[in-house]
């Protein structure tokens, strides 16, 4: 009997955010977050990906983000680079580049732009040119909550056959698409899930892990919770899903990247600052705080920090 072959990707894998002062990288804070990070029972990262606020970087600050990450990330930990572009030409260009500085795999997003055009045909050729001309393997991305752009299952099992191509990030949410998904795919391609509220129930269906952005806060939490899966203990798997979704509905649907770095700062990590026009959201730090003393208990319940009136002599 053939032994079944295991996925490329799995395990928790955090799409690391990239710090910012004065909206100018942080390098130092970026290098630190993943020095506390590989000391966890962590799979690897994603770098530059949605919570990395790749869109509002520039071709040179993303080499210096990947530099440092392959710098700062422990031996054994994968490393994801996302390199989706609008044009093909694009992605292709900044797939090499990150095989140049040491990536593992390349996270490629759909190209939604002009998403009406975005066909099956449109969307097949796009990624099979992009892991044609890829020195190193390719995972889907699949994200409409930003693109408004599907990655239908069917496509994605096309898309499955090329040897180049060996798992996707489904972040819909839709534990019924990702069952279609898994249904559809090679055994040995890595189907991550990339809702943190959903982590358990996709595990329960067949996925090989998560690409989650709680553990850039929590990680042992999430790394936890894989584990129990894997040993079984569903009843214990569930009831630390139900205890960590309070705080991802916070930081994921409602406060964003600016909650996720705030709550990173409250727990020991360096956040730093948002690129604008992002915003670190203002009122979040209470609501933060009062969930996170409830999985953590070195962590205290802060007051929210009353807005002081502006004085006339700034106007």
């Amino acid at each position: 009997m053939d032994r079944m072959k295991l996925a490329p990707v799995r395990g928790v894998l955090p799409p690391v955010v990239t710090p910012f002062v004065n909206e100018e990288l942080d390098l130092p804070a970026f290098e630190n977050n993943l020095r506390a990070l590989n000391r966890t029972g962590l799979s690897g990262y994603v770098v530059l990906g949605s919570t990395g606020e790749s869109v509002y970087l520039d071709e040179h600050e993303k080499e210096l983000v990947l530099a440092a990450a392959r710098e700062a990330a422990a031996p054994g930990k994968q490393l994801v680079m996302g390199t989706g572009q609008e044009s093909t030409r694009a992605a292709i260009h900044l797939t090499r580049l990150a095989a140049k500085h040491g990536a593992d795999f390349v996270l490629v997003v759909t190209p939604a732009y002009f998403k009406g055009q975005m066909t099956p045909e449109a969307l097949m050729t796009h990624f099979t040119r992009v892991a044609d001309d890829s020195p190193i393997p390719v995972l889907l991305y699949n994200v409409p909550q930003f693109t408004a752009l599907n990655l239908a299952p069917e496509v994605v099992a096309q898309l499955a056959q090329h040897p180049n191509i060996q798992g996707i990030k489904d972040s819909t949410g839709d534990i019924a698409q990702l069952t279609e998904i898994i249904r559809l795919v090679p055994r040995d391609f890595a189907v991550l899930v990339g809702s943190d509220t959903v982590f358990y129930p996709a595990l329960c269906v067949g996925a090989t892990g998560g690409v989650l952005a709680t553990p850039n806060v929590i990680p042992d939490m999430l790394v936890e919770l894989f584990r129990l899966f894997l040993e079984g203990d569903h009843r214990a798997a569930l009831g630390l899903q139900r205890r960590i979704n309070p705080l991802a509905n916070l930081v994921i649907r409602e406060y964003g990247i600016g909650g996720l770095k705030l709550a990173m700062d409250m727990t020991g990590f360096q956040g730093g600052g948002v690129r604008s026009p992002l915003i670190i959201p203002h009122g979040a730090r209470g609501r933060l705080s009062a969930e996170l003393a409830k999985l953590r208990p070195d962590i205290h319940p802060q007051p929210e920090q009353p807005t002081l009136p502006m004085d006339p002599g700034d106007e």
